[in-house]
């Protein structure tokens, strides 16, 4: 007798489901023989390939997108994922995940398209936005202030590691005590992601998330510009 493909999936899907079958199963996944057999397989370059363009067609259907939808919206996953992101392995698999080549030209890309730029402009141009900005890349500011002046300068109120300038963190700057350019070329910051084309405001992320990297030091507009122009400062003469 010969059994169409729908009776023979049909066979094999009830013949997996007996208790005896199951427990048998588990047993043979558990040995390493099996688990080594399973990690060569999933491996192999073509295998790869293959399961990343089918979870890819997978997560396009709409039902799977309105699922997962309904299962991120959830107050428990929020709480759970919440917690997740706040551990150092979690931290530490995002950093190395954006570090890859191929995620940082992406992303690149993706920053410099018209859409993004248009986008980006709408929303900058909200006041409620700006005003929120503003504030974070104050509390950014202050705290790599903080650090540089507290490490550096021996100070726990920002200032200017030269004259001693602490009036207000407006007349403050982050100096690259080597200069901009040339810090391109020492390996263990552009390990870090480090690039003189970082604006002021991914400098700010970048420190921070990094620990506050040795290189860096907290000068006065004045002393900072002086040091630019002259190659030192004229406090240092």
């Amino acid at each position: 007798m010969v059994l169409s493909d729908k009776e023979r999936k049909a066979k094999k899907k009830e013949y997996q489901s007996r208790p005896e079958v199951k427990a048998k199963a588990k047993v043979r996944r558990a040995t390493q023989e099996y688990k080594a057999k399973k990690k060569e397989y999933h491996s192999r370059p073509e295998v790869k390939a293959k399961e990343k363009e089918y979870h890819k067609k997978y997560r396009s259907r709409p039902e799977v997108k309105a699922k997962q939808k309904k299962r991120y919206s959830t107050p428990e996953y929020k709480a759970k994922a919440k917690v997740r992101r706040a551990t150092p392995e979690y931290k530490a698999m995002i950093k190395r995940i954006s570090q890859r080549p191929e995620n940082i030209a992406s992303k690149r890309k993706r920053e410099t398209s018209p859409e993004y730029k248009a986008k980006n402009k709408v929303r900058m141009a909200r006041p409620e936005y700006r005003k929120e900005r503003n504030k974070e890349i104050y509390n950014l500011r202050l705290k790599v202030l903080q650090y540089y002046s507290k490490h550096l300068s021996k100070s726990d109120i920002p200032c200017c590691r030269c004259c001693g300038e602490k009036f207000h963190i407006g007349f403050l700057a982050i100096d690259h005590i080597t200069g901009k350019k040339e810090m391109d070329s020492e390996p263990e910051l552009v390990k870090l992601g480090y690039s003189s084309s970082l604006n002021t405001t991914s400098l700010l992320r970048w420190l921070i998330k990094n620990n506050f990297p040795k290189g860096f030091q907290i000068l006065c507009h004045n002393c900072n510009s002086a040091k630019a122009v002259y190659g030192k400062c004229p406090h240092q003469k």
